[in-house]
């Protein structure tokens, strides 16, 4: 459905309105308060409400006619819906003759009804082409709760089941659900596990089957005993051989290991003669390495002492130089700190003087500041006694300027429609109008307007009575009621006529102004402060000030003002600062003096202690250098060294010699033959006791068992079994088939309900990513309504969801819900009123892109006293309605 236009007249507070609208596209309808925006969409429900027809006199009806003139409502709409365009207007009236409906379509063929036939009419017309409950989930009204829409019952689910390919909605099968349900039941619990009669006839089967099994065990287990005692008997020359050949095996085996064992124990007394030899020879290399070191390192001790002498020798006049300079150093600092102390103590007083005499400035001004407001306030106070007693507003000036113009045309037509008589005086005399008296002299003449009659009367002679027209009667009765509509709106406003009015509200204004300038005022000179605060602080500036002026010193004497106390209160400032830069240079130069001459008076106490050392250490070093060649000569470590290199080379020759023997005998391949040949002479010499106990065993169980008559029984055994099977078989496929329609029927309903949801879902995230961005993801209940909303990785219910999101969720669902119904003019219009107040304003801009994105492809009407809210919609029809409704 696609509304063109709507006209209303005398409904409500709406004179007389005209608004057109975008058929594909987003009309805003702005206008303050009262305007009369919500009543247009009113006026369109009430129309199109079919248990209202232009003679009803129900309490809607009676709400919208006009308050302030005796009118009949009228509302007209031309509407599009399906393949129909047609007008439809309804007028209610008090009585038969001033009601009306009439009905003009035009296409696809033109049709002109009036009274109940076109009532009728246009609702099979609605029916046809109109899913209302659609029409009201696609609607927004002002002040109504805020909630999410849900379309599983509407057009929606036509469309998204014509989108998935579905013929019907599966949902719609009730009947033949329930019907698979009641075969379902009879053989499976909810559950799904098999009922009784179902598993009783399963149990049936299982014994059968196994009565069957045990015996067809019995008659195998026969053959198969009897086939394996022949076999065993086969197998006992075979393996009879097998032993004999692997003992003969195993003992060659074990020869061929002996004789490289023999080489094993030889390559390890080769070794041992090797290590020994590795021994001696490691250990005189030692003995030589520790003897070079002894004389390595008593020749570095004596030259470190020499270098630590000549160190001594250069440290002394420095540190004499260093204590010279520590002395001048603290002599500096001293004369520093006492300057330093005099100008602080300076200092401190010329700020004191500075704060003190502005506190006195301060205090002054807080006084002042205190006065301003004492005045500001009586200034308030007087401008809200006058707001208080007019009460007079720009409407009520208008409304009664209009009355007044009113009364005016009404008596200019008055006086051009009425009956006129003109009086001249012939001499003088004294008439009498309607019981008043008119004196006229001769010569003068008055012209007596009729409005419905008038009696004139000549003392003592004649009376003439004078009767007015219909039409005149009529003109008098308007300018009474404009008469009475002017006093009642001078009374009502408490004044007496438009001039008291307007004098009346040009005082309210000026008490308004001056009420706006004196809270601005008390405003500025408030500050972040109260009244009450700014006086106790004028008080305790006064207090400190008379303080300070009791303790001060006379001397140095107190500057004349405030600016000579912080120009001296500055010089000083600037003085401090260089005594203290001279200070902290003079500190720094004697901690760097001490500093100096501590490092200095260290390093010759370490050097010393550190010469001391070396001369021990030397002395140590060669005492144990004398020690090691009184025991050994150097020339005897050498010759120990080239014999004992010697015995070791000769002992390496024959350890590899051994070595390379046993490599070629392989003696770990040879044990593992050895070990694989025992193992196999023990698996023959068992393999050859079982067969003869198997074979024996056997024999013994054939005789005792022999022929019982299995194969009768099991013949009859099998019978019984079929015939249970058969009964099985037939119970089983019904059950089967119960299940396996109820389970097909449920996910072909849960698919067809999926992939009509699915479209819905796009489009729902396609307008909402439009909102937010692309992580946004919405989930659709089997009603079509949103039930959980996923933003930046975070899945909340739309309960969970603030005021505002649930605000803007609930329009982006009906948007993507119009956008796809309403292509080729199907579907209903998407109408918000006064909507997205609990939205941030950072959101509005994209609100804005989402709404004029969906209105590609549906009609989106919007009604607003904010237009900022909407001022973001690009594409939008603007209609702006005027303050006061009028005629347009």
């Amino acid at each position: 459905m696609r509304i063109h236009r709507i006209t209303l007249c005398n409904y409500a507070g709406v004179d007389h309105a005209v608004v057109s609208f975008d058929t594909c596209g987003v009309t805003v309808i702005e206008g303050d308060n009262e305007s009369g925006k919500s009543t247009i969409v009113d006026a369109l429900d009430l129309l199109l409400d079919r248990n209202v027809r232009d003679r009803s006199s129900t309490k809607r009806t009676r709400l919208v006619r006009p308050v302030h003139r005796d009118a009949n409502p009228h509302v007209e709409a031309d509407i599009s819906t399906g393949p129909y365009r047609f007008v439809f207007s309804k007028r209610w009236g008090k009585t038969s003759a001033t009601c009306s409906t009439t009905l003009d379509v035009t296409a696809p063929r033109r049709e002109q009804l009036t009274g109940d036939e076109a009532h009728d009419r246009a609702y099979e017309i609605l029916d046809e082409t109109l899913d209302a409950s659609l029409l009201r989930a696609l609607q927004v009204y002002q002040g109504t709760e805020l909630l999410l829409p849900a379309f599983g019952n509407t057009e929606l689910g036509a469309a998204l089941d014509a989108t998935a390919g579905d013929v019907a909605r599966v949902e719609g099968h009730d009947d033949l659900w329930t019907a698979i349900e009641a075969e379902y039941n009879e053989y499976w619990t909810p559950t799904g596990r098999s009922r009784a009669a179902l598993a009783e006839s399963q149990r049936r089967v299982e014994d059968a089957e196994s009565d069957v099994a045990s015996l067809e065990v019995q008659l195998r287990e026969i053959e198969i005993d009897a086939d394996a005692a022949a076999r065993l008997a086969d197998d006992a020359e075979r393996l009879a051989e097998a032993v004999v050949e692997s003992n003969e095996t195993r003992d060659e085996y074990r020869r061929q290991v002996e004789a490289a064992e023999a080489l094993e124990n030889d390559l390890q007394s080769r070794q041992a003669e090797l290590d020994r030899a590795d021994d001696d020879r490691r250990r005189a290399l030692d003995d030589q390495q520790q003897r070079t070191g002894l004389v390595g390192d008593l020749e570095r001790r004596q030259a470190a002492l020499a270098e630590l002498n000549a160190q001594a020798e250069q440290s002394a006049p420095v540190l004499t130089a260093a204590q010279r300079h520590r002395d001048a150093a603290e002599t500096d600092w001293n004369a520093a700190r006492q300057r330093l102390d005099e100008v602080q103590q300076a200092s401190t007083l010329a700020d004191r003087d500075r704060e003190h005499l502005r506190q006195i400035i301060e205090a002054r001004q807080f006084r002042e500041r205190h006065q301003r407001l004492l005045e500001s306030q009586r200034q308030l106070d007087a401008a809200d006694a006058v707001i208080e007693t007019i009460d007079v507003t720009d409407d009520d000036i208008s409304q009664i300027e209009s009355a007044e113009r009113t009364l005016i045309t009404a008596r200019a037509a008055a006086q051009a429609g009425s009956a006129t008589v003109t009086a001249t005086g012939l001499s003088d005399v004294a008439l009498t109008i309607d019981g008043e008296a008119l004196p006229i002299a001769q010569g003068d003449q008055q012209v007596l307007q009729v409005a419905e009659s008038m009696e004139i009367t000549v003392p003592d002679m004649l009376r003439l009575s004078v009767a007015a027209g219909v039409e005149a009667r009529q003109l008098a009765s308007d300018v009474a009621g404009a008469t009475a509509d002017l006093r009642r709106l001078c009374e009502l406003a408490g004044v007496a006529g438009l001039a008291g009015a307007r004098l009346s509200r040009q005082r309210r204004v000026d008490a308004e102004r001056e009420r706006h300038q004196a809270r601005e005022a008390m405003k500025r000179d408030l500050a972040d402060l109260t009244t009450d605060e700014i006086a106790s602080r004028a008080e305790r500036l006064a207090a400190r000030v008379a303080a300070y002026a009791a303790e001060r010193v006379a001397e140095p004497p107190l500057p004349a003002d405030e600016r000579t106390a912080t120009r001296a209160a500055l010089d000083l400032h600037d003085e401090l600062e260089k005594c203290q830069a001279q200070f902290d240079s003079a500190e720094d130069a004697r901690h760097s003096a001490r500093e100096a001459l501590h490092s200095e008076e260290k390093t010759h106490a370490a050097l010393g202690a550190t010469i001391e050392a070396a001369q021990q250490t030397m002395a140590d070093a060669e005492q144990r250098l004398t020690s090691a060649r009184d025991q050994v000569s150097d020339d005897e470590l050498t010759k120990r060294v080239a014999s004992t290199d010697a015995i070791a080379r000769d002992a390496e020759t024959m350890r590899n010699s051994a070595q390379s023997l046993l490599e070629a005998s392989d003696i770990d391949s040879l044990r593992s033959r050895l070990s694989n040949a025992e193992a196999a002479a023990d698996r023959a010499r068992a393999q050859q006791k079982t067969n003869r106990e198997r074979h024996r065993e056997l024999l013994i169980s054939l005789e005792l068992r022999g022929e019982r008559g299995l194969g009768a029984q099991l013949d009859a055994t099998r019978g019984h079994r079929d015939q249970c099977v058969a009964k099985h078989r037939s119970l089983n496929e019904r059950a089967s088939a119960a299940k396996l329609l109820r389970n097909v029927f449920e996910r072909r309903r849960a698919e067809a309900q999926q992939r009509y949801r699915a479209p819905y879902e796009r489009q729902v995230e396609q307008f909402g990513r439009i909102v937010y961005d692309s992580s946004f993801e919405v989930e659709v209940n089997d009603d079509l309504g949103i039930a959980r909303r996923a933003l930046a990785g975070v899945t909340l219910d739309v309960n969970q969801l603030s005021t505002g999101a649930r605000e803007q969720l609930g329009i982006i669902a009906r948007l993507a819900c119009a956008a796809i119904v309403s292509p080729d003019g199907g579907g209903a219009p998407v109408i918000l009123d006064d909507a997205l107040g609990w939205s941030d304003p950072s959101r509005l801009p994209r609100m804005g892109a989402a709404i004029a994105a969906a209105s590609r492809d549906c009609q989106v009407i919007i009604l607003t006293c904010t237009p900022s809210r909407y001022a973001h919609v690009g594409t939008a029809k603007v209609v702006s309605l005027p303050t006061s409704p009028r005629p347009e």
